[in-house]
């Protein structure tokens, strides 16, 4: 009884005393910035006392407030301030973790009291987002959910963009997981794409529709709905441990997913949850357990959210810039050195890439693609054409005014053949296939333009020109009447407007490359589509199909 008492006093004091080193309740969130700030009161009939705890709580409120105002520009802190001292400021003691006074200097008619204060930022900033200003910062982002789930009791994942109402015999609902997160993320002031309407409004490719969807195909679909970030990731629910003779089963969720901007396809946020849960029905103990799990990784990632959105409203980020029609050399080194040393907020240039008259470069920026865009189209170049083209909430696109010059080279004519010469038509090469003798990439229609590999099970005939086909990545068998048998392409295939085949994965910086993995291969998507552009064959190995980059090693044409 002694040892309990001693220890309720010592940790009872410093609640009792007024110790200028004080800790007040904060959660903490790993993220403090260290201040100095000044309050000041007036001493009404000489009561210091009372003064000298108004101006203390008056520097702490401008510890807060220069902490607010790093993280989000003078202009919004103007435009907001009666919301900020509202519903922040008001309560400025909570986002303090501790404070010590520096010094205090009591005159006839003022306190005044300086401290060095630690401010909780996590706390600030979760205030900020939930109040919409740091959305408001960022263009009010819209963000897409993309989770492949499967709950106890289902034999596969569920996912929405498959498109139709059943999958392999499975409901295709809205899953836990995504309901739990727009929930989350709702409550912080978010904006949601509402995914529901996604198949009436949408054409969703058959390369699409896989649970583990590439980040390009994911972008494609966010793009058709007006998306600019997507939360794309998997959610997986199963049975634990049950105690022998007891009817209550214990059920474990886990959960993992990214978050990347659509136009650049960058990340700004990733995660896990686990949940348990505990329950009679294995379906109801694996829906809470997947709940649980979406919720913690919800708050892991909105706070990395957050934090990425913060930093870059205070202390600037990266706006992609492209630069298209350049013509002379000298006009594009004169357009970047204006960039530089007269568009406000610009810190710093790197140029990622310069080819086919065409430039990509990072700008280091205090703002947001939208003003970059502003000042250029607001800028005189001294007699260069420039035109912004488009701009969206981290990329902007632009025109210098010319053209690339292509050098043109006539081959000489060749001569006739004799009467006597027997002329023979050059054939390809017959490169191996990706793909065994039996296997197919199969389309939905003539002029469908994504497929998928079947392994043919039934012949067409003369009566039935459909065949039947394994489909490898349901998993079932499928009919179709559109197939193609395909091999590598060679370098003279390459011309502008051929067909030519690829795999619609393995994307790196934009580039399609052909996998190794021989599953993939056959469970991925498959895409076709016109050769347009040709330019960087033999500079860096690449070429234009539709509107993609590919691999020259990952081209295809039909197998005859």
């Amino acid at each position: 009884m002694k040892g309990y008492i001693k220890l309720f006093f010592i940790f009872s004091i410093p609640c009792i005393l007024n110790l200028s080193n004080l800790f007040l309740p904060f959660e903490s969130h790993g993220q403090t910035q260290d201040i100095t700030a000044t309050g000041v009161a007036a001493i009404l009939q000489g009561d210091k006392a009372i003064a000298r705890d108004t101006a203390l709580n008056d520097a702490l409120r401008k510890a807060v407030e220069q902490a607010v105002g790093a993280m989000v520009s003078s202009e919004t802190v103007v435009e907001n301030y009666q919301l900020i001292r509202d519903s922040i400021l008001t309560k400025s003691q909570g986002y303090i973790q501790k404070y010590r006074v520096a010094s205090e200097s009591p005159s006839a008619e003022l306190y005044q009291v300086t401290i060095s204060a630690t401010v909780s930022l996590g706390n600030l900033k979760n205030d900020l987002a939930a109040l919409g200003i740091l959305m408001q910062r960022v263009q009010k982002p819209r963000v897409l959910f993309m989770i492949a789930e499967q709950n106890v009791g289902q034999e596969f994942y569920i996912f929405w963009w498959y498109g139709k109402s059943e999958f392999k015999g499975q409901q295709v609902d809205l899953s836990v997981s995504e309901t739990a997160l727009k929930e989350e993320f709702l409550s912080k002031g978010f904006n949601v794409v509402d995914s529901s309407v996604a198949t009436g409004r949408i054409e969703i490719s058959n390369a699409y529709r896989i649970a583990d969807l590439a980040d390009a195909g994911a972008i494609s679909i966010g793009r058709q709905l007006g998306a600019e970030v997507i939360v794309k990731g998997k959610a997986l629910a199963k049975e634990g441990p049950r105690t022998a003779g007891s009817k209550v089963g214990s059920y474990i969720a886990d959960i993992t997913a990214t978050a990347f901007r659509v136009d650049n396809g960058s990340v700004i946020g990733s995660g896990r949850g686990h949940g348990v849960s505990r329950n009679i029905s294995g379906v109801t103990g694996g829906t809470e357990a997947i709940e649980k799990a979406a919720r913690e990784m919800a708050g892991k990632m909105v706070d990395q959210i957050v934090a990425k959105w913060s930093g870059e409203v205070s202390g600037g980020g990266l706006v992609q810039l492209t630069v298209r029609g350049i013509g002379e050399y000298s006009d594009f080194v004169k357009f970047k050195d204006i960039i530089q040393g007269q568009i406000r907020g610009v810190q710093a240039i790197y140029q990622r890439s310069l080819e086919a008259g065409t430039a990509v470069l990072d700008i280091d920026m205090k703002g947001n693609a939208q003003s970059l865009a502003d000042e250029i189209a607001r800028k005189n170049f001294g007699g260069i054409p420039v035109k912004v083209l488009g701009a969206s909430a981290n990329t902007v696109e632009v025109s210098l005014g010319g053209a690339p010059s292509v050098k043109v080279i006539i081959p000489p004519p060749t001569p006739p053949p004799t009467v006597e010469a027997k002329v023979t038509p050059l054939s390809a090469p017959q490169l191996p296939s990706p793909l065994e003798a039996d296997e197919y990439l199969v389309f939905g229609g003539e002029d469908d333009k994504s497929g998928w590999v079947g392994k043919m099970l039934t012949s067409p005939t003369a009566t039935n020109p459909e065949g039947e086909f394994l489909h490898y990545a349901w998993g079932k068998k499928e009919w179709g009447r559109f197939f193609k048998q395909i091999r590598p392409s060679t370098a003279s295939e390459l011309t502008l407007g051929s067909l030519v085949y690829f795999f619609d994965g393995n994307i790196k910086d934009g580039v399609y490359y052909f996998p190794t993995d021989k599953a993939q291969i056959r469970r991925g998507g498959w895409w076709r589509d016109v050769v347009t552009d040709t330019s960087m064959i033999n500079t860096r190995g690449i070429v234009t199909v539709g509107d993609w980059k590919v691999d020259i090693s990952s081209t295809f044409v039909e197998k005859k």
